[in-house]
């Protein structure tokens, strides 16, 4: 009976190590998603003060409706905004094409495969969006996207 119970007790505390273990891994994993859309929020937000400063000074070429028709990495001086959720390989601006002016958004939010820069630029509305990478559904994918630029994708 005595090895019996041995191996019981030994599969009683490899399980709750491996439950241990997965569940410090998950908290981990959550941590990571947390800091990186707080640093792509900050990132977000040092675009946008940087659009805001540019557009008040008119020391960069502005479109007629007062915005900075592009945005230049001369800019940040320390070092360039980056989004934390998008891979190094991303291009860092993308502008909007004549047929998206009208928008506050992206016609698609996510990187979709790798295609995709880390942010849009709606030079006309002067807009700065970060995208988000795909995930399991679109409503999550949504639901981050509206998490990291702090208004409703429509």
């Amino acid at each position: 009976m005595r090895p019996i119970r041995v191996c019981i007790d030994i599969l009683v505390v490899g399980s709750a190590t491996a439950a241990l273990v997965l569940a410090l891994r998950l908290y981990e994993s959550k941590l990571d998603e947390v800091s990186a859309i707080d640093s792509t929020k900050a990132s977000l937000s040092q675009i946008e003060a940087e659009i805001g400063i540019r557009s008040a000074l008119g020391d960069t070429s502005l479109n007629e409706f007062g915005h900075p028709s592009a945005i230049d990495r001369a800019w940040f001086i320390d070092h360039d905004p980056t989004n934390a959720l998008a891979s190094d390989r991303a291009p860092w601006i993308e502008c909007a094409l004549p047929g998206e002016f009208s928008r506050d958004h992206p016609r698609d939010p996510t990187f979709r495969g790798g295609r995709g820069a880390m942010f849009w630029y709606n030079p006309i509305r002067g807009v700065i969006r970060a995208r988000v990478p795909e995930s399991a559904s679109d409503e999550s994918a949504r639901i981050l996207y509206e998490t990291v630029n702090g208004d409703a994708w429509r």
